[in-house]
């Protein structure tokens, strides 16, 4: 995932504030254990940050008293933060460059970054094994740099355009038009698709050939723009297992049903993970016994879980999205 392409210190950081969300305060021994760094290398870290001026725009910031370490936050920046971050990645920026030109060569590159044949090629070399989880390659060799299905391509861009510049306010259309930007530019640059193909998915059989528009109009579904009409058996089953396993009332769970729905069919239709950053430190608590029923309740949903292994920790920031709003809405009624 993205957050492999972080520079060392950053990653770190980014590490412990990850860790920090779930525990703040923290002692900063227990930190220590848990990025698996000695506590006087952790605390090094930690003033090496706030010493560096230019870290203050991160919004992000740690107070260090009495061996216990308290982050300081805003909703905002946290949500920024591994933007802001991957903004400083040279490797980031070099996949972000070779995006906006499928044409580059070597040499340019090199001109473009000030950067020598070896540690370019180090830089390259370190996206591979995440362009590798996106079915995607670089090579020099041949034109374009960026290899693989165009359907990945795109998707991929996708979500390197939202991390390399976030939407001030995130909504269905707005992730519409960020993917319609992203095509567009792609045909601009040549990449058409001549023949359109029929696609049959493992959990939605899409009734249209997948050509350009085919896309759009899907990408129309996938972002919540349009709703996605599936087999009622897949629907009831779906809808029975959150009903069983969930405390939601039926207002919130009616929404939350096509969301779950969208989230599968992007999950049928590409590969590669739908989180920008691992987290190993975040906790399941509501979404194991979904997963349990969609087991035995979904056809082939066993063959989206081990393409998708995030898709608990999806369903997890799904269910406390909705328990949040469902929990303002009860106290703006009560009021």
């Amino acid at each position: 995932m993205f957050d492999t392409l972080l520079e060392k210190q950053d990653k770190i950081i980014f590490r412990l504030f990850q860790y920090l969300q779930r525990k703040n305060p923290c002692s900063l021994k227990e930190a220590s254990a848990q990025l698996q760094l000695s506590s006087k290398s952790l605390k090094r870290y930690i003033l090496l940050w706030q010493q560096n001026g230019s870290n203050f725009s991160t919004g992000i910031s740690f107070y260090i008293k009495d061996q216990m370490i308290t982050a300081i936050y805003s909703h905002e920046s946290a949500q920024l933060f591994l933007s802001v971050l991957l903004s400083r990645s040279y490797s980031f920026q070099l996949l972000v460059k070779i995006i906006e030109n499928p044409f580059s060569t070597f040499k340019t590159l090199e001109k473009e970054f000030y950067l020598s044949h070896a540690t370019l090629q180090r830089r390259a070399q370190k996206l591979q094994p995440l362009l590798l989880s996106y079915g995607l390659r670089i090579s020099f060799i041949s034109a374009p740099t960026l290899k693989g299905k165009e359907t990945q391509i795109r998707y991929f861009s996708l979500l390197v355009s939202l991390l390399d510049d976030p939407p001030f306010l995130w909504s269905e259309q707005t992730l519409y038009d960020r993917y319609k930007e992203i095509q567009q530019y792609r045909i601009s640059q040549g990449f058409v698709f001549h023949q359109p193909k029929q696609v049959t998915g493992r959990y939605y059989s899409i009734p249209f050939q997948i050509n350009d528009a085919g896309l759009l109009f899907l990408w129309k579904q996938f972002s919540g723009v349009e709703t996605i009409w599936l087999d009622p058996l897949l629907t009831d089953a779906l809808d029975f297992s959150l009903y069983a396993h969930t405390n939601l009332k039926k207002l919130t769970l009616i929404p939350l049903s096509q969301k779950f729905h969208r989230l599968h069919c992007l999950c049928d239709f590409y590969s590669g993970s739908l989180i920008e950053a691992y987290d190993p430190f975040f906790q399941l608590k509501d979404s194991q016994k979904l997963v349990q029923s969609f087991t035995q309740l979904l056809p082939n949903y066993q063959h989206l879980l081990t393409n998708h292994p995030e898709l608990p920790i999806l369903y997890e920031k799904l269910l406390q999205y909705s328990f949040q709003k469902e929990h303002e809405r009860w106290t703006t009624a009560k009021e």
